[in-house]
């Protein structure tokens, strides 16, 4: 499948809730609609910031020779402490990394994680951290990421 990378600014930011909460419904199996409007203006806020500085990037992955959109992706763009495996302490977070269901195993993954990976190492960044459904995993290894053994959550 013919996969067309695209940017996502400001300017599509109904199109960039739509697909966020979509992603959550899947991702998060107990999700409760109760609160959906109270996460879907947080999402705007850190759209509206993060977009505007420049700390976030969303892509929106289309099918070449039309609008349908088949998936959807992000970065964010953090600073740790330094450290030897991290120098200049820049980092990424890839999420909300997204495909429909039809397509699922045709390329649109590896196609969002790629183009999110190329615009991180064009920042400098030295690092990038996910979190992974069990089904994605394998990709992810494919791309070169490792499992991160020590890694706990509060």
């Amino acid at each position: 499948m013919d996969i067309d990378i695209r940017k996502a600014d400001i300017r599509n930011m109904e199109l960039l809730l739509e697909w966020r909460m979509r992603v959550l419904r899947e991702v998060f199996a107990d999700y409760d609609d109760i609160h959906a409007a109270s996460v879907r203006e947080n999402n705007r806020a850190y759209y509206e910031k993060h977009l505007a500085d420049d700390t976030h990037t969303a892509c929106f992955a289309f099918v070449k020779g039309n609008d349908r959109i088949v998936g959807c992706g992000g970065i964010c763009y953090q600073k740790e402490m330094p450290s030897p495996d991290n120098i200049t302490g820049t980092n990424g977070y890839l999420m909300n990394i997204y495909t429909v269901p039809d397509v699922r195993g045709e390329g649109v993954g590896r196609a969002i994680v790629e183009y999110l990976i190329k615009d991180a190492k064009e920042r400098g960044t030295e690092k990038i951290y996910l979190e992974s459904s069990g089904a994605a995993k394998s990709l992810y290894r494919e791309i070169g990421f490792s499992d991160m053994y020590d890694y706990m959550k509060l």
